[in-house]
């Protein structure tokens, strides 16, 4: 999480950015499903997703920024629209 200077000048934590905070949820219920298909580990993900290392991939999982270049790709590879990324799904009866 960044950390902020608030008036007083003390550091806190910001909160997550509300697209940064859905395309986490959205890459790991994308990683979880490429599991439950057989494509598991982060090597083998990323070879599938493509335009991504296994460290890269791995380091977004645990929270790493997710820019939007790779999230429009996971979009194109996976037959996604634009911007679902960028979206909660949790509340979509097609996601569940």
């Amino acid at each position: 999480m960044a950390k902020l200077a608030d008036h007083s000048g003390d550091i806190r934590d910001a909160p997550a950015m509300p697209v940064q905070n859905a395309r986490h949820v959205n890459l790991r219920a994308v990683l979880a499903q490429l599991e439950a298909d057989g494509i598991a580990g982060y090597a083998e993900q990323a070879v599938y997703l493509g335009n991504i290392t296994e460290g890269r991939l791995a380091s977004m999982d645990r929270g790493g920024a997710i820019d939007v270049m790779f999230a429009e790709h996971v979009e194109w590879v996976l037959h996604r629209r634009r911007g679902w990324m960028d979206e909660l799904h949790s509340d979509d009866p097609l996601e569940a």
